[in-house]
């Protein structure tokens, strides 16, 4: 009858029933860990180089409000697709921080983008203090967020990935 009776091929049939679910979910949980590190990846790269790009742009040229609506803008550029306007869970925000509210002349300004909408001031969604730079310095902070999902068939989660940066700020003011 051969190499195989009968009885043999059912159970490798049995076997291949149990496996093949455990492998399958395995795979699907690989890519999809993956994906989401890729956009770990590019959330990372974008706030560098946004934080980048604002440290060496003066101020003056464009206006405050213009000067940070164009990091903004820079930063979503430089995600490589991972920071575009159907994204949810979009966050961008772009902090120019001097000197951390600590005199009557701050000039601690942020904007904020959440989401689809157009970009706003907001002072309560940036971070400012804590980020390991002198209080009295000028500089830049670019945070970065959205939101992917992680899958592995039976099992889904949704995480939230995010990504900050500090700059010195070094363009003439």
């Amino acid at each position: 009858m051969g190499k195989w009776s009968r009885g043999n091929r059912g159970a490798a049939l049995v076997e291949l029933a149990f496996a093949l679910p455990l492998l399958i979910m395995l795979l699907v949980g690989m890519v999809s860990a993956g994906i989401a590190y890729n956009h770990q990846l590019a959330l990372t790269h974008s706030a560098r180089e946004g934080g980048r790009y604002a440290a060496t742009l003066p101020v003056a040229d464009l206006g405050m409000d213009a000067w940070l609506t164009e990091i903004i803008s820079q930063t979503i550029d430089d995600a490589t697709g991972s920071l575009g306007p159907g994204v949810p869970g979009r966050y961008v925000c772009v902090a120019y921080v001097y000197p951390n509210g600590l005199s009557a002349d701050d000039q601690t300004t942020r904007k904020v983008l959440i989401g689809s909408g157009p970009p706003t001031t907001d002072m309560a969604e940036c971070y400012v203090g804590g980020d390991g730079r002198p209080d009295t310095e000028r500089r830049v902070q670019v945070v970065v967020a959205r939101e992917t999902d992680f899958s592995a068939v039976v099992f889904s989660q949704t995480l939230t990935i995010d990504s900050e940066a500090v700059n010195r700020f070094e363009a003439s003011s």
